[in-house]
């Protein structure tokens, strides 16, 4: 469809669905729909949104006859496919296809024409459906229909509209949506069109791997014609699962969507590992640094698009979890009899045996995943790409490497298989290589923490950390020195790590738990709802932790003394968990006989003693006092500030600088009043010893809390003090020198204090030897058996509906924004790319559109942002206005030109 009067005949069959009322099923009018159009940008500019919807509103009739068409004939020319390539051994060269003609053929002419037409017409119909389906998702009315349509005997039995499929029997007994979802599978791995002809293969449908890795080490072999093929293969099965994005979240996990139950429950073992090792091998192999610098600025990398939508389909599939309520039976899955023929066959025992085959096979088989080779293979695979982006953003040539945009998706597949697959759990811990993607998660947490679009993916990085740290073995693995601090990006590093563990740096664990804290004081509150997850991580390592630095133990104190400030603990009405959380932490540091091994921290306790007292002496009197004050000092600072209501740590270089809750305060409204904000210094993780980090008030994001005397009382008491209460107590009779420590100071004093003074408090020998004699206490005399057995069990992450729905929110938003990302960036490119390769621009292919743009998406929010403007990299000239202009002209301009992003 080369010319503009080819367009205009698509354009007016187009116009003929919604204008004239029930065509004919079996009426030539459906053949054009495959016929005509050249590529993925016909279908998509010329079969216009508002031209969907209006066929879908006005004519509903037509738009099922359609679907019946196009569906029918993709089963007919796979069918014919298959015929067509039972060709004779000195035959198997397959035919050009990109250029239609029969250059590359040992056959003839017409059978070289024969199969470029069927795979254009293959093209066209998976475009024909990718372009429809959402828009039937977006309309609740429709569910009906659907199910009618896809799920129902009447639609499989229509033999009007699917006469060209009606020569194998075994169609006319599939529902409508089983013969798709089958059709589209089989063409992934059809030879001729997806894989190569080899000799000796059989000409049907194969299921071989793609590619060498898990479950092959022969390589099949590919061109760039047939990744094209797969591309838009795949991004038609994305479509069909896409029903996702249309459902609330908390209605998804009950739900489910249909197509997806009938891919994953559907038992056929062949299937399932060939789409499965195709998919895994396609992404891990993978290398995004095997390419020129700078080379993304002139080229585009169809490959990158292939890994793109494989890495989504098989999350998609790796993640879904089948319904209850779902009835295999009627998606057409055959359930095997049960062995007892004198069982009842009553509806209930149906229901029973249905649900007893409700597995997803997919992630089954990904947790059987076994051999040592294929683990290595798959961590060195996850590895390598979430590193890349950090690597791009670290290289000394600026923009030489296009980060890849896969995280989400690579972090819930290693989520996935540490849940599912304890062997692979096992291997990554033993073989440390856990502790690279510990830093990595940490790197992609502490990027975004400020970022409102990518709090899914810090949320996941957090949520992943919590699952591996009820592992008991991978926390006694973090005590691993951490030797490679000083190669990290400089936005990750530590100030002060080198020295503060004796010159040594320190451990992974101390890294984590030094993350962490960055992760609550840097993120101005936008990270409050993680609070808690964080502290859990660390309650979770707590028992586990030997030789903690004396940094991380500053910064505990600091973030004690701010969790523990009057007003932050009644500014909310969970904010005092917080706290406990933090105590609970600490408390299994020192129990299970750890005090010896954590001096450390013992030693800071004692120099913070009078802030762990001061929370055992609190009332409710001095924490309503408190709040009072801080209204003052908000007041006095200026009706600007009222809402910035923060508690300050101070990051000081000894626990001695430490100030109480009271000063801290005062000492911001000072700085304050001067004009001075507080900031988190550049160049490194946290901030720097001069510098403050802040807490945000809980409160600020709810509705106003009001504390009372009954609710203050019923936590109060229950604190977990008693532990370090103890050591307060006993630790000056064990050892004397506690006795001559010096009070905490406030950050005011501690600045103007001369240098002589700090040094005679700060006595290094005197502190080596208190530090000394803390490592070598008699355990029955420090803790009383009742403290030193005190053991929690780990906090995991609890899979409730709520977090099922917003784990599928994650995953459908990243999807979402890559393939808008994709069509409004990348689709030209990657066509060029494919034209000047394979010579593809006749058949369009490798182009990508954006599936969902402009519907209704309702499993999370889409805010619209301006489209950018002409570049160095994307110039926009006489060229570009041409294009738009005849677009326009044929009525296919409507397409939205908004890029969208998707905040989670």
């Amino acid at each position: 469809m080369g010319a503009s009067s080819s367009k205009l005949s698509f354009k007016q069959s187009v116009f003929r669905l919604f204008e004239e009322p029930n065509i004919s099923p079996i009426d030539p009018f459906w053949a054009q729909f495959w016929e005509l159009p050249e590529s993925a940008d016909d279908i998509f500019a010329l079969f216009s949104s508002s031209d969907v919807r209006r066929t879908r509103d006005t004519a509903l009739m037509n738009l099922e006859h359609l679907l019946v068409s196009v569906i029918s004939r993709l089963v007919y020319l796979l069918r014919q496919s298959q015929i067509h390539y039972s060709l004779t051994p000195q035959q198997l060269q397959p035919p050009d296809l990109s250029s239609g003609s029969a250059g590359g053929a040992v056959g003839s002419g017409e059978q070289s024409l024969s199969a470029a037409r069927a795979t254009k017409e293959t093209l066209n119909c998976m475009r024909i459906i990718t372009r429809i389906m959402p828009f039937i998702y977006e309309s609740p009315d429709l569910a009906d229909w659907q199910h009618d349509l896809f799920w129902g005997t009447d639609a499989a039995g229509d033999e009007d509209a699917r006469h060209e499929a009606s020569e194998e029997d075994d169609a006319d007994d599939r529902p409508l949506g089983a013969a798709l979802v089958e059709t589209l599978t089989d063409f992934l791995f059809l030879p001729g069109f997806a894989i190569p002809l080899v000799q000796g293969m059989p000409t049907t449908v194969a299921y071989v791997i793609w590619e060498t890795g898990i479950g092959s080490t022969t390589p099949v072999g590919t061109t760039s014609q047939f990744e094209s093929n797969k591309i838009e293969t795949l991004q038609t099965m994305l479509a069909l699962a896409s029903q996702a994005m249309y459902y609330p979240a908390h209605v998804l996990p009950i739900r489910g969507v249909r197509f997806m139950s009938y891919i994953v429950c559907n038992p056929d073992k062949r299937v399932v590992l060939g789409m499965l090792c195709s998919l895994l091998n396609t992404t891990m192999k993978y290398n995004p640094g095997w390419r020129v610098p700078y080379n993304h600025v002139v080229f585009s990398d169809p490959r990158q698009l292939l890994v793109t939508y494989a890495l989504q389909l098989l999350i998609v599939l790796a993640t879904y979890s089948v319904p209850e309520d779902e009835n295999l039976s009627s998606l057409g899955i055959h359930i095997p009899e049960e062995a007892d023929d004198n069982a009842p066959s009553n509806s209930q025992t149906l229901q029973n045996v249905s649900r007893k085959h409700q597995k997803n096979w997919y992630r089954f088989y990904l947790a059987r995943l076994h051999r040592i080779q294929d683990l290595q293979f798959l961590a060195d695979g996850m590895s390598r790409l979430l590193n890349q982006p950090m690597q791009a953003s670290a290289s000394y040539l600026p923009g030489s490497q296009k980060q890849v945009e896969w995280a989400p998706e690579l972090i819930m597949l290693f989520w996935e298989l540490i849940r599912h697959n304890s062997r692979f759990r096992n291997y990554i811990i033993s073989s440390d290589r856990i502790h690279d993607f510990v830093v990595l998660f940490l790197y992609y947490a502490h990027t975004y923490r400020l970022d409102p679009s990518r709090v899914g993916l810090v949320r996941l990085c957090v949520y992943v950390l919590q699952t591996i740290s009820c592992d008991s073995v991978f926390c006694v693995r973090l005590n691993k020195p951490f030797d490679s601090h000083h190669a990290l990006p400089s936005s990750m590093r530590i100030s002060g790590w080198d020295s503060s563990s004796a010159g040594s740096g320190g451990t992974y664990t101390d890294y984590l738990l030094l993350s962490i804290y960055s992760l609550i004081t840097t993120s101005n509150g936008r990270l409050s709802a993680l609070y808690p997850c964080l502290l859990d991580i660390q309650i979770n390592l707590s028992p586990h932790i030997v030789n903690i630095g004396r940094l991380t133990c500053i910064r505990l104190m600091n973030l004690f003394s701010a969790l523990s400030t009057p007003s932050f603990m009644v500014a909310n009405e969970n904010n005092h968990m917080l706290v406990d959380k933090l105590l609970l932490a600490m408390n299994g540091m020192i129990a299970n006989n750890n005090h010896q091994a954590n001096a450390n921290l013992l030693y800071t306790i004692m120099r913070a003693g009078r802030r762990f007292e001061a929370l055992r002496d609190l009332t409710f009197e001095r924490c309503m006092e408190d709040v009072r004050l801080q209204r003052r000092l908000a007041g006095s600072a200026g009706a600007t500030d009222r809402k910035d209501d923060v508690i300050i740590i101070f990051n000081a270089d000894d626990a001695a600088d430490m100030p109480s809750g009271a000063d801290a305060l005062s000492d911001y409204s000072k700085r304050k009043g001067k004009g001075k904000a507080s900031g988190e210094s550049e160049g490194s993780m946290d901030s720097s010893p001069q510098a403050s980090a802040s807490i945000k008030l809980s409160s600020e994001d709810g509705d106003p809390f009001t504390p009372t005397r009954s609710w203050f009382e019923s936590w109060h008491s229950k604190l977990h003090l008693h532990i370090i209460l103890h050591l307060l107590d006993v630790l000056p009779t064990h050892v004397p020198r506690l006795n001559i420590l010096p009070p905490l100071r406030s950050a005011s004093s501690s600045t103007t204090a001369s240098p002589t003074r700090r040094t005679r408090l700060d006595n290094p020998a005197q502190n080596a030897e208190i530090l000394d004699a803390l490592r070598h206490l008699d355990d029955e005399a420090v803790l009383p058996e009742s403290c030193a057995r005190e053991f929690h069990e780990p906090i995991a992450f609890e899979w409730t509906v709520a977090a099922k729905g917003w784990y599928y929110s994650v995953l459908w938003g990243a999807i979402f924004v890559m393939h808008e990302v994709v069509g409004s960036e990348s689709a030209s490119g990657i066509a060029s790319a494919v034209t000047g390769v394979a010579g593809g621009a006749a058949n369009g292919v490798g182009s990508a559109v954006g599936v969902w743009r402009g519907t209704k998406v309702v499993l999370f929010r889409v805010q619209e942002t301006k489209a950018a403007g002409p570049s160095l990299l994307r110039p926009r000239g006489a060229v570009d206005a041409v294009a738009k202009s005849v677009l326009e002209r044929l009525g296919g301009g409507g397409q939205n030109q908004h890029q969208q992003q998707s905040s989670s």
